[in-house]
């Protein structure tokens, strides 16, 4: 489900019971910076990483598999099939935002270390489907973005009706590709449930973090308006990041290629 952009904002469904959020206890933090800068065995399929020791970068590829949407959701109204031209436009701001808002500098044995997120086209990729809202009569099921791979194939819809379309739709790109890979690291709970902000459906819990004021915003949890100070979409978008925990999941369980 998307965070913070586009037609899908959970946040405006009806909220559901608190659950404990406490970015202090990501489940990364039980891994060493050694085991995470190692990999694991049984990695991501479509992500595998280059770790640079000497001049402490790490280069990211990730592999992803757009396409249209099917006959079928199209004949069923869930969806709408894109041009050419804008399936091309919707396929390079998924990867603008993706690289944009997962690259990012981490700490790991005391050293920053720069992480480079690439996105690159591959049929053996994450397969996405990259659509236009269907029928308004089924409401956000036709418009609003979800990606619950590996269970289904993910879904981003491009809503003309949101503000600004263009950075909304690459934001929200960057946090649907976020779902498949936490959901192989956790678990469906954690991926689907935003990292406990959420239920797996989606609604947003009433204990679920404010907007912060100042500094980072989270791209995976769900968030409440700030109740002292007023967030706007464009401090949003220039201050949503993927967390640190959250990239340093993306390179423990990706490959590894030199």
């Amino acid at each position: 489900m998307t965070n913070n952009s586009q037609t899908s904002k959970p946040g405006e469904t009806s909220a559901s019971p608190a659950s404990p959020y406490d970015a202090r206890k990501h489940p990364i933090n039980a891994f060493d910076d050694n085991q995470i800068l190692n990999g694991k065995e049984n990695p991501l399929p479509y992500s595998s990483a280059s770790i640079d020791d000497k001049n402490k970068v790490i280069n990211v590829k990730v592999r992803m598999n757009y396409d249209t949407p099917s006959f079928f959701t199209r004949m069923i109204g869930l969806t709408s099939k894109p041009s050419d031209e804008q399936f091309e436009k919707y396929a390079r701001l998924a990867d603008d935002g993706i690289a944009k808002y997962w690259s990012r500098t981490v700490k790991l044995n005391g050293d920053d270390w720069t992480v480079n997120v690439t996105p690159e086209r591959s049929t053996e990729g994450m397969p996405l489907t990259l659509a236009n809202p269907g029928s308004t009569i089924l409401g956000d099921l036709s418009r609003r973005s979800r990606n619950p791979h590996p269970v289904f194939t993910g879904t981003l819809y491009y809503d003309t009706d949101t503000l600004d379309p263009e950075r909304s739709y690459g934001m929200t790109a960057a946090h649907e590709f976020g779902h498949p890979f936490l959901t192989h690291a956790y678990g469906m709970k954690y991926s689907w449930g935003h990292e406990g902000t959420s239920s797996m459906l989606g609604s947003k819990h009433d204990d679920a973090p404010e907007y912060p004021a100042q500094g980072e915003i989270n791209l995976m949890p769900y968030h409440r308006d700030n109740s002292n100070t007023r967030v706007g979409h464009d401090d949003i978008f220039k201050r949503s990041i993927a967390s640190e925990n959250d990239v340093k999941t993306l390179i423990h369980i990706s490959g590894r290629h030199k």
